[in-house]
């Protein structure tokens, strides 16, 4: 066989794999290799090492070829053996001859013998001559031209033209009728002739068989081939390209190392019993655990995102035949079945950037080998350490590979790893199982076509790492197959393309459960505070049911905004420091890790949701009276049984009016809905925030069309989404209360004076012993009148001619938070439930009443209205009140510290504090909750514009609930008609 001649478009260094499983080595190219006169041996670029070699005999005899890949004799000198790299062989000639044209045999010169050993040029001065060593028949020409028909000489025989004779070489081409060198049948093996003690594989059907995973084998034609006399040449003879060509099949078979699909004996079962180490052997498995070459230090390039860093990878390609193609930079889409422009397909090769790239491809176009040339793919990393430029041999894990068992251990845990070196990307030639067709540019006699279904680069950040060290990456590939029959129905298949990042997350994951698990303690212990201020102020002896479920409530509350300070603080940590760093010390979250902040995430929005149910259940069961003040006019008659007669009687409607100005505001928040989603979506779509959330080092807001855009991190959208949220939202809550309040409305503010104004005080109970008052008692007196005079009792409030509202003698202060003796609440108790049970009846029996008012009902409100109006004019020898001031702790602890018994306490608040029964005083809650919604679902569409419109139309709907309940149970509480509020 001839000698292996290989051209390279460029040679770059590569992994000389040592029996201590070094993985890199010093950068080298063909120009290193040593070949100048002074050189004892002259070096070749070995193409299966792709180091630089010495030639098996010293320079005297051998000298590197013109391509550098291989030696050759050098003039003078005839070729014994021939295999390529060290496994050539040379003689010197006689001093009278010259090597012959072929290099294999020494010739006698028709002229003199030169300096450089060459025969000296025919001269003539009448015609052109050659010289001619051996005639068409083989035979040496001696004698006078003729051209007659003549046997081939001894050790000749027709070349496959037919044409001439040429000399048996040491491996012989075999055609039926044409040879004199007669090969013996035991010694043949796919058209080569061996020696006898030569090991030829049997010519076993199996032996070419190529399992498929949808089930069953295709024999393959090119192995049936080629594989037997592969076998030989690279077990035998070391040739390079034959040893190539064997490897190449092994990975044809996904590393099948003898399972059930394949049988005991196939190319990579041949090729692991070829002796070790062997140069001219590629190793195509990987002896190491895989779990600790995953996981060394031997890169020592610190990667950056400022200035932005290129991972440069390098990839020797290999034709099927074993012939080595040349060594490029992964660049351009090379090793990536989709098509894009040159820009985004390098993208996937910017540092740090998450890259994913998918499409479909019609199966039929795998089919021609024009576009998908069947070509084997050995990938390195290019990288620099402290004092020179290296190569790292890049591992891969092939997920179809199966072990002896047919198991796929590749699937499963790292320590079960198997990895490999080689792939390729499509395979439309190997399962090729009869006579090529003409057209071999479509190959329409494969019957599969197996392809790169799934390429995935994964990179890790050394553990501990704030350098931007990496251990050494891996391709993790997964080949999907497509049978004839399926493309030509116009099949069509998706490929895929991605690159992940990680990270050792062992400290991360203890913080976030040092963090998560000290406040969620805290959240607990806080809960139960709250659990226990409510229980204190209730009344409640002893832990009861109620007690239970509103500690599950409050307990429910703390945690969500426990989590979401927690889930908050880590994206918006990832998102700053990832984007911000310049040496790289953190990727994007992954694993367990991105796990448990999706749960946490999760669970903050449910619980938040209960929370709002709580607060909303609470509030429209809040206990609330109205007090009118407001006496007869006109004389008055008390009569036997002590009731008062006569006169004109009070207006309700100033009731009905503090009743519908109490229903409007239940549900008005501090901020405006349609604002804060308007303004959200602007900043995230228009202004283009939503673009600093992509999985890649680039944080700005605008960015180039027609670069790669990386992929949305939700992790990173909850960050930015969240910012934004409450950013707007503060802003409207900063502009409502020191803008809006001062200088346009303050509706509480509003709802007290309007109290004042009407002579109507609001009694609130939240809890059994605790409300909140408002003391609405008219300065005038009265507030049932005419305009006229209305105008004129105003006037004179802002002349100051008359006292101040204030519930205390000479004091403004009208809101106020209560404490409230038992008794009082009895009695309070006492005169509205039969009322109200009495009211429901009447409401049961009347279909379509929404509150029917009973006599009942109107004695009852008679009743309370005297009651309270004797309660706060002191007027109750058995029930009394102070009005004082909370200290700071009470007021910071939102609690009160002293048990009344027989006489009430009315604290002085800031004029607001009565709003906690309202939405506008849990502005913080609600503002909490509107942020969770609106994320978890751009969680679910990965869409700003759609969680806005669903986080409106659900707050609408809370607080159409809530305006709702708050009416029925305002109409419930203060006895007033249903019908009136509008």
């Amino acid at each position: 066989m001839a000698g292996i001649r290989m051209e390279f478009l460029f040679l770059l260094i590569v992994v000389h794999v040592t029996n201590a499983q070094t993985y890199y080595s010093s950068f080298q190219t063909k120009a290193d290799c040593k070949n100048g006169p002074s050189e004892l041996f002259h070096e070749f670029y070995d193409a299966v090492s792709m180091t630089c070699q010495p030639c098996s005999e010293n320079s005297t005899l051998q000298k590197a070829s013109s391509d550098g890949l291989t030696c050759e004799c050098n003039p003078g000198f005839k070729y014994t053996a021939d295999f390529g790299g060290t496994q050539v062989k040379c003689q010197a000639c006689p001093a009278d001859q010259v090597t012959s044209p072929d290099g294999w045999e020494c010739v006698t010169c028709p002229g003199t013998v030169t300096a450089t050993k060459t025969c000296s040029s025919c001269s003539s001065s009448t015609r052109p001559q050659v010289q001619v060593g051996r005639g068409v028949d083989g035979n040496w020409v001696t004698a006078a031209n003729a051209r007659v028909c003549q046997n081939c000489a001894n050790y000749t025989s027709l070349n496959y033209a037919g044409d001439r004779c040429v000399r048996c070489n040491r491996i012989l081409g075999i055609r039926s009728n044409l040879y004199t060198c007669v090969c013996e049948t035991d010694n043949e093996a796919n058209g080569y002739c061996f020696k006898p003690d030569d090991s030829i594989p049997n010519d076993d059907p199996t032996l070419y068989n190529i399992p498929l995973e949808a089930g069953g084998t295709v024999k393959s034609k090119y192995f049936e081939e080629n594989l037997r006399a592969v076998t030989v040449l690279c077990q035998a003879y070391s040739n390079m390209t034959a040893c190539q060509q064997l490897a190449n099949m092994c990975v044809l078979l996904l590393y099948d190392r003898g399972s059930s699909r394949t049988g005991s004996e196939q190319a990579c079962t041949i090729l692991e019993k070829i002796p070790t180490p062997n140069p001219v052997v590629p190793t195509l498995y990987y002896s190491d655990d895989a779990e600790d070459l995953l996981n060394n230090n031997d890169i020592t390039t610190s990667y950056s995102f400022d200035p932005p860093m290129t991972i440069k990878f390098k990839v020797a390609r290999y034709s099927l035949g074993g012939t080595f193609l040349g060594m490029e930079d992964i660049t351009g889409g090379l090793i990536q079945l989709c098509e894009d422009t040159e820009t985004r397909l390098n993208a996937a090769f910017v540092f740090g950037t998450v890259y994913s790239s998918s499409c479909s491809i019609s199966a039929a176009s795998f089919w021609n080998q024009n576009k998908y040339p069947l070509e084997f793919f050995d990938i390195y990393l290019d990288y620099t350490d402290a004092t020179e430029r290296r190569l790292y041999q890049i591992p891969l894990l092939i997920s179809n590979y199966r072990d002896v068992s047919s198991r796929r251990p590749n699937d499963g845990g790292v320590a079960n790893w198997q990895l490999t070196r080689r792939f390729f990307l499509v395979d439309n030639e190997a399962t090729i199982t009869t006579s090529t067709s003409p057209d071999v540019q479509t190959a329409p006699n494969a019957t599969y076509v197996r392809y790169a279904q799934s390429i995935q680069l994964v990179l890790s950040l050394q553990s501990g790492t704030n350098t931007g060290l990496i251990n050494p990456p891996y391709f993790k590939i997964t080949y999907g197959e497509v049978s004839r029959e399926a493309a030509q129905g116009g099949q069509k298949v998706s490929v895929s393309f991605s690159v992940t990042y990680s990270m050792d997350q062992g400290k991360y994951t203890r913080d976030f459960q040092i963090t998560t698990g000290t406040l969620g303690t805290l959240a607990v212990l806080y809960a139960g505070y709250r659990t226990w201020v409510w229980s204190k102020r209730g009344r409640r002896a002893a832990i009861d049911f109620p007690t239970i479920l509103n500690f599950i409530f409050y307990l429910a509350g703390s945690l969500a905004n426990i989590f979401f300070i927690i889930t908050f603080g880590i994206s918006f940590y990832w998102l700053i420091f990832y984007k911000r760093q310049n040496a790289v010390y953190l990727v994007h979250p992954t694993g367990q890790a991105l796990e448990d902040w999706l749960a946490l995430f999760g669970s903050s929005f449910a619980l938040k949701t209960l929370s709002i149910i709580h607060m909303m259940v609470l509030q429209c069961t809040t206990d609330i009276f109205l007090i009118d003040w407001e006496r007869p006019k006109g004389v008055q008659e008390t009569s036997n049984d002590g009731r008062k007669s006569g006169g004109t009687p009070v207006s309700i409607w100033r009731t009905y009016f503090v009743a519908n100005e109490w229903n409007e505001i239940q549900a008005t928040r501090k901020i405006s809905p349609v604002f804060q989603v308007f303004a959200v979506v602007f900043f995230l779509k228009v202004v283009g925030f939503e673009n600093v959330a992509t999985m890649d080092p680039d944080g700005s807001v605008l960015k180039n069309a027609a670069d790669y855009q990386s992929q949305q991190s939700y992790v990173y959208r909850y960050a930015v989404a969240v910012l934004v949220y409450l950013l707007v939202g503060i802003t409207q809550w900063i502009f409502y209360v020191f803008i809006y309040e001062r200088f346009i409305e303050d509706r509480v503010r509003q709802f007290v004076d309007l109290c004042s104004m009407s002579n109507v005080s609001v009694f609130i109970m939240a809890n059994a012993a605790y409300g909140y008052y408002i003391h609405g008692r008219s300065v005038h007196g009265k507030a049932d009148t005419d305009m006229k005079e209305m105008h004129q009792m105003m006037k004179r409030e802002e002349q100051d001619m008359c006292g101040q509202r204030g519930l205390m003698p000479n004091t403004e202060q009208q809101t106020f938070q209560m404490t409230l003796p038992s008794r009082l609440r009895d009695k309070y108790d006492q005169v509205y439930l039969p009322a109200a049970l009495d009211t429901a009846m009447a409401g049961n029996r009347e279909a379509g009443n929404k509150s029917k008012v009973t006599d009942k009902s109107v004695e009852a409100y008679t009743m309370l209205n005297k009651f309270l109006q004797a309660f706060i004019d002191h007027s109750l020898r058995d029930l009394d009140y102070v009005v004082k001031d909370k200290t700071l702790l009470e007021s910071v602890m939102d609690t009160e510290f002293f048990d009344v018994q027989d006489k009430g306490i009315l604290y002085n608040d800031n004029g607001h504090s009565f709003d906690q029964v309202l939405f506008i005083g849990n502005e913080y809650t609600l503002i909490i909750f509107d942020t969770l919604l609106f994320c978890i679902v751009d969680l679910i569409a990965t869409d700003f514009v759609l969680a806005g419109v669903i986080t409106y139309l659900i707050s609408q709907l809370i607080a159409l609930i809530r305006d709702s309940g708050g009416r029925k149970n305002l109409a419930k509480k203060t006895l007033v008609d249903e019908r009136f509020l509008i």
